[in-house]
């Protein structure tokens, strides 16, 4: 789990996009998928995620198509290793714990946090024309970094439970409040990190498994 979980996130760092809106995809390529239909049909097609739109694409005949019906779509599969379900209007990540489920809703943000100066340093002041060559021509110079804003649920008593913020966790776990918070500082858990919240989740889902 950790390997695929840690994959993924620099997947989406590296195919960090210029621009807010642009795409940001969990796989450098489009790898074949398949697509799991709530009539229990499947069709395999080479397929990624935008985790910034929230979008799932795929290719046919070297054309790049936005995948639509979604009501229709139970869930995505890559060979096992990442699974994707329609739930809500939203695809969540389903991640196997060692004790129990976890899901994720990728949202992931390019904040602008300046442009290039004339040195090559991150500076507020943009230049947005440049004349060159006896011409004026639009140059963007923003510099934007990937901040994430992912919604984390557990599958708990058989419906999914939001468990993104500390808050919302000790509402679920309201019993082991004092482990939790112990286990936070100790582990130096970052809610930032996929995998860091990913670890606090399975350790909350095992105190309440081992519970007298």
């Amino acid at each position: 789990m950790k390997r695929f979980i840690l994959h993924l996130w620099v997947c989406l760092i590296v195919s960090a996009a210029c621009a807010q809106n642009d795409p940001v995809f969990i796989f450098k390529q489009f790898v074949h998928a398949k697509i799991h239909f709530k009539n229990r049909s499947i069709t395999v097609v080479p397929m990624n995620y935008d985790a910034v739109n929230d979008k799932m694409y795929f290719k046919r005949d070297g054309q790049l198509m936005e995948l639509m019906q979604l009501s229709a779509i139970d869930s995505v599969v890559w060979a096992k290793q990442f699974c994707f379900v329609h739930h809500e209007q939203k695809f969540l990540e389903k991640v196997s714990l060692k004790n129990g489920t976890a899901f994720i809703h990728w949202q992931v943000r390019n904040v602008n946090i300046g442009s290039i100066g004339a040195l090559g340093q991150v500076t507020q002041a943009k230049v947005e024309r440049v004349y060159s060559s006896g011409n004026w021509r639009n140059q963007s110079a923003d510099i934007y970094k990937l901040k994430n804003q992912n919604d984390y649920y557990l599958l708990l008593d058989g419906s999914l439970k939001k468990a993104t913020t500390l808050k919302q966790i000790l509402k679920l776990f309201p019993e082991h409040k004092a482990d939790i918070e112990a286990f936070i500082e100790e582990q130096h858990t970052n809610m930032q990190m996929p995998l860091s919240v990913l670890e606090l989740l399975d350790y909350c889902l095992n105190l309440a498994k081992n519970q007298p």
